[in-house]
């Protein structure tokens, strides 16, 4: 499946892909200031850069904060062991292969659904850590996804035309104040 809509908010959208999810694991969840808008009953958020978790932004006690490579996942956790895993913002933080491969271990441990939130295309972004958490390693982009891609390894794509737009800070930095908007993706994959 293949569509395209234009909104100004993702967060229906996902939450939409996400409504019977009773567990979730958020992968590359930063400081989290999505998880507490999920309406599973357990959510991991997992990040790399332990500065990230320290200053999470959720308090609810039923958001566990795990400090980890993302590319173990397939080594903490069991098949089928949560309803969704999530990559909102993350999966474009890796190189193509790599993507590739951290999805195929998602798609592994999820019982559900994998569901993905990124830029359509590359978007160039180069070490800025706005959390001001010394993560600019963590930050930079080093791939770029087409619908084509994601389409190809079974997801249905939904295109959220002209989403990434110059009120972004990491848009202004990359493309400057007048570039036109861009697309993200929202792709996602039922696996039952």
């Amino acid at each position: 499946m293949y569509r395209e809509i234009k909104v100004k908010d993702f967060l229906p959208v996902l939450l939409e892909q996400l409504k019977f999810a009773e567990t979730i694991l958020d992968v590359g969840s930063g400081t989290g200031t999505l998880l507490e808008r999920y309406e599973a009953s357990v959510v991991i958020g997992l990040d790399i850069h332990r500065p990230y978790l320290l200053h999470r932004k959720y308090t609810a006690p039923h958001i566990i904060p795990v400090h980890a490579d993302a590319g173990h996942i397939d080594k903490l956790f069991l098949p089928g062991t949560f309803s969704a895993v999530t990559l909102i913002d993350s999966l474009e933080h890796f190189t193509m292969s790599e993507g590739k491969e951290l999805l195929r271990k998602a798609e592994v441990i999820a019982a559900g659904r994998v569901v993905v939130f990124t830029p359509r295309g590359f978007f160039p972004q180069e070490g800025t850590d706005h959390y001001h958490l010394h993560g600019e390693y963590y930050q930079k982009h080093r791939s770029g996804w087409e619908p084509e891609d994601f389409l190809g390894l079974g997801y249905a794509v939904t295109v959220l035309k002209g989403y990434h737009h110059a009120e972004n800070p990491s848009f202004r930095e990359a493309f400057g104040p007048n570039h036109a908007p861009l697309d993200a993706l929202l792709a996602c994959k039922t696996l039952y």
